[in-house]
């Protein structure tokens, strides 16, 4: 049995979250997905389809739980992001919130801009400074993003909606690249402007769920 400190921070927690705002929500569910990139809303949901799994022996059943249990547990990470972005800069300017608190809790100045935070507020040291206090990207945070990802991507597309370096994402992606798991396609036919054209990847294969 947890401890009563910890049954009423839980408690209290819950009562938070019922009465939040949309904005305040969506704010709490991108940050909760930065914290814990493994997390899911839906836990009962996963229980379910566990039990299920557990007590059929039809294989083509199983087969079927089993993509739909990978399917559960996996975030919508284009929509948390989205959400995000369309609500946390009026939030946050009703709470007061600045945007090097956002970066300590590790959203990426990229999803930030998006959002409208902190535009012309602080110099770019300052803003490197904060950035260099968030947590880290690993190249295996993002390849488990990457192969969630139905639509092509650029390594930029990575560190916007991560955060992390281009560096790290660039590495992940052809180490993805050299397993067979993403494909290079080439830039976008379509892309103006100077410079040269990003390049894009398409995963190809995703890895097997752990079960």
């Amino acid at each position: 049995m947890p401890p009563a400190s910890q049954s009423a921070r839980t408690t209290a927690d819950a009562g938070r979250q019922s009465t939040a705002s949309p904005a305040e929500q969506s704010v709490r569910n991108y940050l909760n997905f930065l914290a814990d990139r493994t997390q899911s809303k839906n836990a009962k949901e996963i229980a379910r389809l566990e039990a299920l799994i557990a007590s059929t022996s039809d294989q083509i059943e199983r087969l079927r739980l089993f993509a739909s249990l990978e399917e559960t547990r996996r975030p919508n990470i284009d929509l948390l992001v989205a959400n995000f972005v369309r609500d946390a800069k009026d939030w946050a300017e009703a709470e007061s919130i600045p945007a090097v608190a956002f970066l300590q809790l590790g959203v990426s100045e990229a999803v930030l801009h998006k959002a409208g935070i902190g535009k012309g507020r602080r110099s770019t040291a300052r803003r490197r400074s904060a950035v260099s206090a968030t947590r880290r990207v690993s190249v295996e945070d993002i390849k488990v993003w990457a192969l969630e990802q139905s639509d092509d991507m650029t390594i930029k597309d990575v560190t916007v909606s991560l955060g992390g370096s281009l560096v790290t994402a660039k590495k992940a992606l052809y180490e993805l690249v050299a397993d067979g798991s993403v494909a290079p396609i080439g830039p976008a036919p379509d892309r103006k402007g100077p410079g040269r054209a990003p390049a894009r990847f398409v995963v190809v294969k995703k890895r097997r769920a752990r079960v």
